[in-house]
C-alpha cells in the first residue's frame, strides 16, 4: 500500500484551475520529485497535501486514511511535515529555539504541568532539549545553537529549517525548492543531507528547479504543466520523455 496517494486532486482559484484532477503516489521509503516549468502548480499540490488548501474534488489518502481538508497541525502530527521555498524561520530566536518549536506537538505533557512546573513537565522539557541536541548535532548547527537565525548565512538557515522539520520526527518530509539560492558546494552537501535523511526512513518529497539535482537524488517523478500531470516515471525516463522536454525548451511551433 502506497504511503501518500493523491486522486483526481483538483484545485480552482476564481476561474482558474491551478491543479486538475492530479493522480499521485508516493512509496514509503522513496525520494520522490515533482517538477514543472514555473506556474504549473507544484506548490499548491504540496499546500493541498498539507491541508493549507482545500481541494474542490479528489481526494488525498495517507496511511490509508483520508486526510483531505484535514487542519495542517493535524496532518503535521501524523507525521506529513514541510519546508517552504521561502525560508520561514523565527529569526530573533536562536537555531536552537527554532528547533525546538518544531518539538512542541511532541509534548506529552498536559498545559498545567508546564504552569506550575511539575515533575513530568521538567522531564518532558528536558527530553525535547535533548532531541534538539542529537538534531543540532546530526545537521552540523551545534556551533550556531546560540545564535539568532536571522543572522546566519542563508545556506545555514536552510539547514536550519529542515533541522526543525525533522525535530518534528516525520514520515514525510515534503521539502519545497531546498536548494534555492544555494552555491555548488552547498547544493552538494544538500544531497548527502537529504540522502542520510532517507537513510533514516523518512519519505521524501521533493519540488526543485536544480534538474541535476532531482536526476541524482529521486526515485520516481512526476511532472506538471498547467495544473496537469504530462509525464511520471524514473529519472531516467523523465529526460527521455519529448512532453517533458517540450515543457520545458519548447517546440518547433513555438519558435514559429
Amino acid at each position: 500500500m502506497s504511503l501518500l496517494k493523491l486522486s483526481g486532486v483538483t484545485k480552482v482559484f476564481g476561474g482558474l484551475t491551478a491543479v486538475n484532477r492530479l493522480d499521485m503516489e508516493i512509496s514509503e521509503g522513496q525520494i520522490f520529485g515533482v517538477i514543472g516549468p514555473n506556474g504549473a502548480g507544484k506548490t499548491t499540490v504540496f499546500n493541498c497535501i498539507t491541508g493549507i488548501y482545500t481541494p474542490e474534488d479528489g481526494e488525498i489518502m495517507w496511511d490509508g486514511e483520508n486526510i483531505t481538508g484535514l487542519q495542517p497541525h493535524k496532518i503535521a502530527m501524523k507525521g506529513v511535515v514541510r519546508t517552504f521555498q521561502t525560508i520561514r524561520l523565527f529569526s530573533k530566536m536562536s537555531v536552537a529555539e527554532n528547533v525546538m518549536s518544531g518539538r512542541h506537538f511532541r509534548s506529552r505533557q498536559k498545559w498545567w504541568n508546564a504552569i506550575f512546573h511539575t515533575p513530568k513537565s521538567y522531564k518532558d522539557e528536558i527530553a525535547n532539549w535533548q532531541h534538539v541536541k542529537e538534531t543540532l548535532e546530526y545537521f552540523d548547527l551545534i556551533d550556531y545553537a546560540s545564535h539568532p537565525s536571522g543572522s546566519l548565512p542563508y545556506g545555514i538557515q536552510r539547514k536550519v529549517e529542515i533541522a526543525r522539520a525533522m525535530a518534528t520526527e516525520p514520515r514525510l518530509l515534503i521539502l519545497d525548492e531546498p536548494a534555492a539560492g544555494l552555491n555548488d558546494s552547498e547544493t552538494l552537501a544538500l544531497v548527502e543531507l537529504i540522502n542520510g535523511i532517507r537513510r533514516q526512513g523518512v519519505t521524501i518529497l521533493l519540488i526543485e528547479h536544480d534538474m541535476d539535482l532531482v536526476m541524482e537524488l529521486t526515485d520516481y517523478i512526476t511532472v506538471i504543466n498547467f495544473g496537469e500531470k504530462i509525464a511520471e516515471g524514473t529519472p531516467t525516463e523523465i529526460q527521455k520523455n519529448p512532453q517533458v522536454i517540450e515543457a520545458y525548451l519548447g517546440s518547433d511551433e513555438d519558435d514559429e
